[in-house]
């Protein structure tokens, strides 16, 4: 039995976690504005930055759509880095960039886990994004249209994960101009989003929360939204050290850092409203630079003769933190003690480098010279004090979402009663654990592993029968209330039927069953549920040589947890 156990969770839970999801990402950077409305300047560079880290990870699967404006490339000339292939951000090109994703969505592929990516840097109305015009003053694209998109991608493959990231924000900001208007507001689309997140397992971290300004910072060449969000993906924002950033501490990392400037919080909303979901997994994920434990203090990784910037870190040092970067090299800056030292790294294909072992130098004299400077602007460590703060702020007075059901593995717990076997009198009670995954938007399949007992009395003699049992189910399943989720079930498989007495055991070691039955799960959170099952089991048992079927009822009660 607890051998059929272990095969059952690893035959249903490990192969998700032995290999990282395959990696699709759609960045989009736009600077032009409208009348009234001045161009922005770092949004081709945010989108850059983000489609060099996407394509580093995933280099077949990356749609960059932006036009580089002159400062742009100068500056990465000078870094000597080439930008990946990109094509205008027109409405066509961006519509035409969703439309070759799906196709490749509908390709065979090896079965492996999907996770797109969808990034937009530029300026935002009420309701829509602003890109390239090809005729006229103004194209947009609105909240309609980019839920359409994602649905046409989920019916595609239901089981692909969705994260969308929107930098776009109002005027006014801190460190330059930004949007001349009220907008942008996208309240109500994301609402939308909100309300299908569940459905379209999708997640939301956007800056336009209540259309304060996230701001671009000249220092850094980019918006600030976006660089802590770049540099929460590239590793910094993994607070607990398992190399795999989940939602939470990405949301709490972007908002301890742009709080300070901007004075609000960024909107997000988590996959299927769980906190603990993987926003990026970069477990062997190379190249990488190591910040081994005790090495404290602000980071800063940029081109080797300074900006563009990469990634930025303020970290206490308690433990290792790995930075995943594309390959190159890079000029690496620390400021500890009121100390800025600097120090050269390569980084090449596959390679996992300690930053330990760099030769440090005081950054005024290098020997090549000092690079231009860039102020460090994090000034707080992100600890996983930061992502608990968040994590509670969030579920408090929300409602328990039916977190569960958008779970890969789902593994449920519970006591068992039923009426003796065989029409015996007296009642069975036993245990039960159900090992389950999601199939598409309403499927469920699992394996359940069963032991049962109840004891009786044949003239002098006690006795009881042990039924130890495999049961292999499929279903459906759907939510009636957000912490509701309700599910039929049929399935067959085998249950043993012992008799064990005083004498020597017998009885039947291998009767083949079938049932049907309804469930409910009730959500605690995000991991948790209680459940309740009933079903109706039908046994084809051998006594005296001859095989007869026996009907009977059985009755779960117990919880539900989610790896």
């Amino acid at each position: 039995m607890r051998a059929a156990i272990v095969a059952a969770i690893l035959v249903l839970a490990g192969p998700a976690r032995a290999t990282p999801p395959e990696l699709y990402a759609v960045v989009i950077g736009h600077n032009g504005g409208r009348a009234g409305l001045p161009p922005l300047r770092y949004a081709d560079d945010d989108a850059v930055r983000f489609a060099r880290f996407f394509g580093a990870l995933a280099p077949a699967h990356l749609w960059l759509l932006t036009r580089l404006d002159a400062d742009t490339e100068k500056q990465l000339a000078h870094a000597e880095i080439t930008a990946p292939a990109h094509a205008s951000p027109t409405r066509s090109a961006v519509l035409a960039a969703f439309a070759e994703l799906g196709r490749a969505l509908a390709a065979p592929h090896p079965g492996r886990e999907r996770v797109l990516y969808v990034v937009y840097a530029g300026h935002g109305l009420r309701g829509r994004v602003l890109l390239e015009p090809e005729g006229g003053e103004e194209a947009a694209l609105t909240g309609a249209e980019l839920r359409a998109a994602l649905a046409e991608l989920a019916r595609v493959d239901p089981q692909l994960r969705m994260l969308l990231f929107i930098d776009a924000c109002r005027s006014q900001s801190l460190f330059g101009e930004r949007d001349g208007e009220a907008g942008p507001d996208f309240s109500a689309e994301v609402s939308a989003l909100e309300q299908r997140a569940q459905t379209l397992r999708l997640g939301v971290l956007t800056a336009a929360s209540t259309g304060k300004p996230a701001g671009e910072v000249e220092d850094l060449g980019a918006g600030y939204f976006s660089h802590a969000l770049a540099s929460g993906l590239a590793g910094a924002a993994d607070a607990d050290g398992d190399e795999v950033v989940s939602f939470g501490e990405l949301a709490a990392f972007v908002a301890v850092n742009t709080r300070r400037l901007t004075g609000q919080l960024p909107w997000f909303d988590p996959p299927g409203g769980d906190l603990g979901a993987a926003a990026i997994d970069l477990r062997t994920r190379l190249p990488r630079l190591v910040l081994p434990a005790g090495e404290r203090g602000r980071f800063l990784v940029e081109a080797r003769g300074g900006p563009p910037v990469f990634v930025e870190v303020y970290r206490d040092g308690t433990r290792p933190l790995s930075l995943s970067l594309p390959p190159g090299r890079y000029r690496v800056r620390r400021a500890a003690e009121g100390r800025m030292l600097a120090a050269s790294a390569e980084l090449g294909p596959g390679q996992s480098l300690d930053a330990g072992r760099l030769a440090w130098a005081d950054a005024r004299t290098e020997a090549r010279g000092p690079a231009p400077e860039v102020d460090l602007a994090f000034s707080t460590p992100f600890t996983s004090e930061a992502v608990s703060a968040l994590e509670a702020g969030y579920h408090a007075g929300r409602e328990p979402a039916a977190a569960l059901g958008s779970r890969g593995t789902v593994l449920g717990l519970g006591g068992t009663a039923g009426p003796a076997p065989l029409g015996l009198s007296g009642i069975e009670l036993g245990v039960a654990l159900d090992v389950r995954r999601g199939w598409g938007r309403h499927g469920l399949f699992g394996v359940r592993l069963s032991y049962a007992v109840s004891t009786h009395r044949a003239g002098l003699e006690d006795f009881r029968l042990e039924r130890p049992g495999l049961l292999v189910e499929g279903g459906v399943r759907f939510g009636p209330a957000p912490a509701l989720e309700l599910y039929a079930l049929g399935g067959a498989g085998a249950a043993a039927l012992l008799r064990r007495g005083n004498g020597p055991s017998s009885g039947d070691p291998f009767a083949p069953l079938v049932s049907a039955g309804l469930g409910a799960q009730w959500s605690l959170g995000r991991r948790w549920a209680l459940l309740a099952e009933g079903r109706g089991l039908v046994q084809w048992v051998r006594i005296d040589g001859e095989r007869a079927a026996h009907g009977g009822l059985l009755f779960d009660l117990g919880v539900a947890w989610a790896p």
